[in-house]
């Protein structure tokens, strides 16, 4: 029993001191979109890009959303609503740009976790 109560305050410790973060980039022209994700998970920082064609993308949805296995993913999305109560989003911008010599209109944002830290023992 001590135990379990050991690993739940060290648990609950390092949620409340844990710093996650991830900025999101995309940009959007007329035949794709770009998307550039950073994340940060214990002081070690991750990126990945991905260029997204609309015509791929709108193909692979459509024979996904026909077959049966993805109707089973639906009754997890109110889990996910829970979850998703604890980051906020940050730091919001627009602006224009040009990747791949095509113009391109680019939003970026970061996500960041919303647990309020505050010191355990108050003066």
């Amino acid at each position: 029993m001590v135990i379990w109560i050991v690993f739940v305050l060290v648990g609950g410790l390092l949620f409340v001191y844990f710093n996650f973060k991830i900025w999101l980039k995309c940009n959007i022209s007329i035949s794709f979109i770009k998307i550039k994700i950073s994340y940060r998970i214990l002081k070690k920082e991750y990126v990945q890009n991905k260029k997204i064609y609309y015509v791929d993308f709108f193909r692979k949805t459509a024979k996904r959303y026909s077959s049966i296995k993805s109707k089973k993913i639906y009754p997890y999305l109110k889990h996910l609503k829970k979850a998703a109560r604890l980051f906020i989003v940050k730091n919001i911008y627009f602006y224009p740009e040009c990747i791949d010599d095509v113009s391109s209109f680019a939003f970026e944002f970061m996500i960041v976790n919303n647990v309020i830290k505050r010191p355990i023992l108050r003066k």
